[in-house]
């Protein structure tokens, strides 16, 4: 399995050494109660995890990728196991509250270099930001560091990689979610090219995830908010209630 250090979803807890997160559980679940294979991690980056996959250096990448038409050009993507938007951390006492407020000449906004946001501020929506700068920066760089010290205005991420910062640095930041931000096709797990058969097993083995609360446990347990973050599935228990309810009951 391929992944990129994020949490909360994989990350290396740095007293033990050992991989945490909700992936690194689904993956657990996924290769010693179904697959009975062994599971090894191979760490890659945002900008390379692509040409991992392709180099047979991993089967799969399990992480918080979110789904694009460039990147769907090269690899295969699951159907999304969270959803979430574009969102940024800023400092409180900078007082940004707008798009005005950020789009500013001299304003910095860091991101990723291959990350979602990179992607979406860089190639899909380039004219988003008509006087900020895009700046994107490479692990083990740290963007909340930027921003805390005052190198950047803002940080540019997945809402729930924002939210989980500003909860950890309560002090100083806080997110900030512009309507009119470009919309997110969720996040979903990569399989190579032309791999139907793992393509078709791995979006069951969502539904499982999604249908059995497994992804709705983590959330709660993490304080995100269940009914944005989750990707909704049309459960049977779902249908049943919309049927009820359009019969008038």
């Amino acid at each position: 399995v391929g992944y990129v250090n994020s949490k909360p979803y994989v990350y290396k807890n740095l007293a033990t050494g050992q991989l945490e997160g909700v992936v690194v559980e689904a993956a657990k679940m996924l290769t010693d109660r179904y697959l009975k294979v062994k599971l090894t991690w191979v760490e890659a980056k945002w900008d390379t995890m692509m040409a991992g996959l392709q180099a047979q250096k991993y089967d799969v990448i399990m992480v918080n990728t979110g789904r694009g038409q460039e990147r769907a050009e090269a690899v295969w993507f699951t159907e999304p196991w969270i959803m979430g938007q574009q969102a940024f951390l800023v400092r409180k006492k900078d007082n940004i509250h707008s798009l005005a407020d950020l789009d500013k000449p001299g304003n910095v906004i860091v991101v990723l270099a291959g990350e979602r946001a990179h992607a979406v501020y860089t190639k899909e929506s380039p004219h988003f930001f008509q006087h900020a700068t895009i700046k994107p920066v490479v692990p083990p760089a740290m963007p909340e560091q930027d921003v805390a010290t005052g190198r950047a205005i803002a940080y540019g991420a997945g809402n729930i990689d924002i939210y989980a910062i500003a909860q950890a640095n309560p002090d100083w930041s806080e997110m900030l979610i512009l309507p009119e931000a470009p919309r997110a096709n969720g996040a979903g797990f990569i399989v190579p090219q032309c791999q139907a058969n793992l393509l078709q097993y791995m979006n069951v083995y969502l539904d499982t995830l999604i249908e059995g609360k497994f992804l709705y446990q983590w959330a709660l347990q993490y304080g995100l908010p269940t009914d944005s973050i989750v990707a909704p599935r049309p459960t049977y228990g779902d249908l049943a209630a919309l049927a009820a309810q359009a019969k008038g009951k």
